[in-house]
C-alpha cells in the first residue's frame, strides 16, 4: 500500500508522525513501526534530527506482534 501524507507543521517527532499514519491507516500506532534510509526510529526521535522532511519516503513497517524485534547495530 501506498500512502501519501503532508506532514503536519506540528508533527515533530516519529510518535507524533505515527499518531497522523494511524488515522489514515485505521490501525493504533503502537503497531506501527518507522524505517528511513537503514534506520528503524524510535517514537522520540525527531524527523528533523533524522534528516526527514516533507518530501522524503519513510517505509511503515506494521506488526501484529506485541513486542518490537529489530536488529540493532553494536555501538
Amino acid at each position: 500500500m501506498t500512502v501519501e501524507l503532508d506532514i503536519r507543521p506540528e508533527t515533530k517527532t516519529v510518535q507524533q508522525l505515527k499518531q497522523q499514519l494511524a488515522e489514515i491507516i485505521n490501525l493504533t500506532q503502537d503497531r506501527l513501526y518507522i524505517g528511513f534510509e537503514t534506520s528503524l526510529l524510535e517514537d522520540n526521535d525527531y524527523l528533523q534530527n533524522k534528516g526527514i522532511s516533507d518530501c522524503d519516503t519513510v517505509h511503515v513497517i506494521t506488526s501484529q506482534l506485541t513486542e518490537k524485534i529489530c536488529y540493532r547495530n553494536k555501538k
